[in-house]
């Protein structure tokens, strides 16, 4: 194994930082599917996506196996409006919110770690 500044290479890509990615994938996956959902608020029969990667994320963590993490979208089962529609705008809009904050999380989360392997490779 190579070592840089007596770090090996492993701890260049350890399980935190893959479950930091899985995560970051999965939420930007979410992202794209409130935008579909709010972008298609008014069009006839349009079903508002959902996406799920938290219980398979858990899954591939308790399995030791991050790679194995799956996002998964999905179509809402929420009743309809006359037109066929059932995107909830105020629901999207929260989600959105939030949704946002957790990638943010996840951005600096990411960060502060490559920000300790910064300090180690540097012995500052």
């Amino acid at each position: 194994m190579s070592s840089i500044g007596g770090i090996g290479a492993v701890g260049l890509n350890d399980s935190t930082m893959s479950v930091l990615r899985a995560a970051i994938d999965g939420l930007g996956a979410r992202q794209q599917a409130i935008t579909s959902n709010v972008t298609n608020l008014e069009t006839p029969n349009y079903l508002a996506r959902t996406v799920n990667f938290e219980d398979s994320l858990r899954t591939a963590i308790a399995d030791d196996k991050i790679s194995e993490a799956r996002v998964t979208v999905g179509r809402s089962l929420a009743a309809t409006r006359q037109n066929g529609n059932n995107v909830n705008i105020d629901f999207e809009l929260l989600a959105g919110s939030e949704n946002v904050m957790a990638q943010k999380l996840m951005v600096q989360t990411l960060n502060s770690k490559y920000a300790i392997l910064r300090t180690a490779i540097s012995g500052a």
